[in-house]
């Protein structure tokens, strides 16, 4: 039997199918063809579900296509199956589960992202609850990463979450490594440093986002060439930035303008819509220098908002050359390059410094070699060698002979 079915806007096919076998069995066959998941996906015949038990021979008319009822139909229409495989494989590191981290999760979460990580060291408030779609009156008193990252899973189940409950300096480099994307929706200036300093040294894009009242700021930080978060602020005034909770804020003793919901939403869906670009696109661009039309180009410039007085300002950024994170005294003037060592290229654990020699091009110098797990840093020895795995890091360090430390970062593949 010859069965025509839709995802209206995107696709149609037609399959030879077994009259004998089940819609269940259809559908197995029609999202294989259509290269979607099965789990996420219902079958409509006129409208009405077809149930997955019943018989192909048993239904009654094929005068119209059967739908398919894919979770992602519409995103489809704007990247296909690709682009949408890539947000399900995709990590994002959400520092700071706040209001910009609520609705950066829900937005992300309703794209189908596949991870979610999420930090913050801050305990939900009454105040949290008008303002934040994730947190109830039942979590006051409990630690915000957590509750976010239970909440986005129990809401969306097809979005795998974890939380870390402390600071992000104290977090493990593998977490931050295993991201695609950061998303900073912090409210002070010495953590928007570090995540700064991590995104350019480890070339992790950075989304870095600030509100205050219904005004709002977002800056997108992918290339290690660009101005990054931190290029804006004069070095002589770091002693004062240090004490502001944002940099659209007043110091926190003059602090009087809340954040509303819709300067919250406007913002963090600029921020959400930031991260797709960068899955759907990062890739392409580092091959091509362009942004694909799929993705759209990320925003390069600062992005001021004021929905007060309607007034949206693009801001191109210069790179600041006294920075304290990128400029020619920075605290990272160069970054770390990164390489893929595949395990099956170290023939045994002894040979393991070889193996990387030979992938970071470095075959002189001391090298000193490090893991990177989730439980932190330690010098890899005889006996940790033969625990490495996929999915580990290696940092590796080597002192040239002019002295000079040289960082990369091999993620055994």
């Amino acid at each position: 039997m010859r069965i025509k079915a839709t995802v209206p806007g995107f696709r149609q096919i037609e399959k030879e199918v077994d009259s004998k076998k089940t819609v269940k069995d259809l559908k197995r066959v029609l999202c294989a063809e259509l290269d979607i998941e099965p789990s996420l996906t219902r079958l409509l015949l006129n409208g009405e579900i077809i149930p997955e038990k019943s018989k192909i021979s048993k239904l009654k008319s094929f005068d119209d296509a059967i739908v398919v009822d894919y979770i992602w139909a519409r995103h489809l229409i704007a990247w296909g199956t690709e682009g949408q495989r890539k947000i399900k494989l995709a990590t994002v590191l959400l520092a700071g589960a706040g209001a910009i981290g609520n609705e950066v999760s829900k937005n992300l979460a309703m794209l189908g992202l596949g991870r979610l990580f999420v930090v913050d060291r801050d305990i939900v408030e009454l105040s949290n609850v008008s303002r934040m779609i994730f947190f109830k009156r039942a979590d006051l008193g409990k630690n915000k990463a957590e509750i976010l990252a239970q909440n986005v899973h129990e809401r969306y189940a097809c979005v795998e979450t974890s939380a870390y409950r402390g600071d992000l300096e104290s977090m493990p480099l593998k977490i931050y490594l295993d991201s695609d994307v950061i998303v900073s929706g912090l409210d002070n200036i010495v953590s928007r440093i570090y995540l700064s300093q991590i995104s350019r040294k480890y070339s992790i894009p950075l989304i870095d986002g600030g509100i205050m009242g219904l005004t709002g700021r977002v800056q997108s930080y992918v290339s290690t060439d660009a101005a990054c978060p931190i290029c804006i602020f004069p070095p002589s005034q770091y002693s004062n930035i240090v004490g502001l909770r944002n940099p659209c804020d007043a110091p926190l003793e003059e602090q009087t303008v809340p954040s509303f919901s819709t300067s919250i939403s406007l913002v963090s869906a600029i921020i959400a819509q930031e991260v797709i670009k960068i899955i759907l696109g990062l890739e392409a661009y580092k091959k091509t220098k362009k942004w694909p039309d799929k993705s759209g180009e990320p925003l390069m410039p600062v992005l001021f908002m004021d929905l007060k007085n309607n007034r949206y300002t693009s801001m191109p950024l210069k790179k600041n050359q006294a920075c304290f994170v990128c400029g020619k005294e920075g605290t990272t003037r160069s970054a770390a390059s990164r390489f893929d060592l595949p395990l099956r290229d170290i023939p045994g654990r002894d040979n393991l410094e070889k193996a990387v020699r030979h992938v970071i091009g470095h075959q002189h110098g001391k090298m000193t070699l490090f893991s990177e797990t989730s439980a932190g840093e330690r010098r890899i020895d005889g006996r940790s060698r033969n625990r490495l795995k996929k999915g580990d890091y290696i940092k590796v360090l080597v002192e040239d002979r002019e002295e000079d430390m040289n960082e990369s970062i091999c993620r055994l593949t």
